[in-house]
């Protein structure tokens, strides 16, 4: 996940956006669309987390709720992350480093394949 710099931001959004307009019509359609599809399916998985054992009528209500939720949220991130200093990055990547550890052990530990 690249890092975003405010001295830099404006040179980081020209490389993505070059990404996206050299193409059109429907290249780019598609782009976008896949792009939205994306964002909806782990939406999706994040709903699924909470659905359990709902009747379906309530279950497509909380599926929607957590869709909603799900699309303020990663807004308000991106929003506000965007403007982390660079002095930060050193604490990001040891949490996520240490996290992901965890996440790696627990599954090798539930799979039965922790020697």
């Amino acid at each position: 996940m690249p890092f975003d710099d405010p001295k830099t931001h404006l040179e980081l959004t020209m490389v993505h956006e070059v990404m996206i307009l050299d193409n059109s019509g429907f290249d780019l359609g598609m782009i976008l669309y896949t792009t939205n599809l994306k964002f909806a399916m782990y939406g999706a998985l994040i709903a699924n987390f909470f659905i359990g054992a709902f009747p379906w009528y309530v279950a497509l209500l909380v599926f929607f709720a957590v869709q909603f939720f799900f699309a303020i949220l990663v807004g308000l991130l991106e929003s506000f992350t965007a403007r982390f200093r660079m002095s930060h990055n050193a604490q990001y990547i040891f949490a996520l480093s240490s996290v992901s550890l965890l996440i790696f052990f627990g599954v090798l530990l539930v799979l039965g394949k922790f020697i």
